[in-house]
This record gives structure tokens, sequence and C-alpha cells, in this order.
């Protein structure tokens, strides 16, 4: 009898410990998929945001383009030459 009731007591135990198993492995994928979704949320949200600057970006260079266009039919653009060097080893640009 004591046998039986010892075979009934492990039995018990290790239903236990495959039922903590399976809650632990569930709480784990349902935590993981509520992660996934918001990084997925997140992502999108970036890529939209993502889009508008490249967007503003490209109506910014157009208008650069325009405001500094001389021929519009030519495509002739103004030349800036930079600013003279301060450092006098280092030559200015565009001298020889």
């Amino acid at each position: 009898m004591p046998q039986k009731r010892d075979e009934c007591l492990l039995s018990l135990l290790s239903l236990s410990i495959k039922l903590g198993v399976i809650l632990v492995a569930s709480v784990s994928c349902s935590k993981l998929t509520v992660a996934h979704q918001h990084t997925r949320a997140l992502y999108r949200e970036v890529e939209a945001e993502y889009a508008r600057q490249q967007e503003h970006l490209l109506v910014a260079r157009r208008a650069f383009a325009e405001i500094f266009q001389i021929d519009h039919g030519g495509g002739q653009r103004v030349m800036w030459d930079p600013p003279p060097s301060d450092d006098p080893e280092r030559p200015a640009a565009g001298s020889p």
C-alpha cells in the first residue's frame, strides 16, 4: 500500500511539473507575441516617418535646384567657390 501511495505522489509531482513547464512556455510565447507585435508597430511607424522625411528632402532638393539655377532651359547652375583656406600650408581650391 505505501508503494502505491508513493507512485501516486510521484505521478502527481511529475504531472504538476509538466503543467508548470507548459504554463511557463505558454506565458513566454504570449509575451513574445506581444513584443513582436509591438516591434512591428514601431517598425511601421519608423518606416512611415522615414518616407515623410525622404519626401521633405526631395522637395527641398528641388527647391534648392530651382533657386540656384541660372538658365531654366540649359541646366546651368551657379557654382560656388569654397572660402579661402586659413591654413597657409594648404592651397586654396582651384589654385595650381
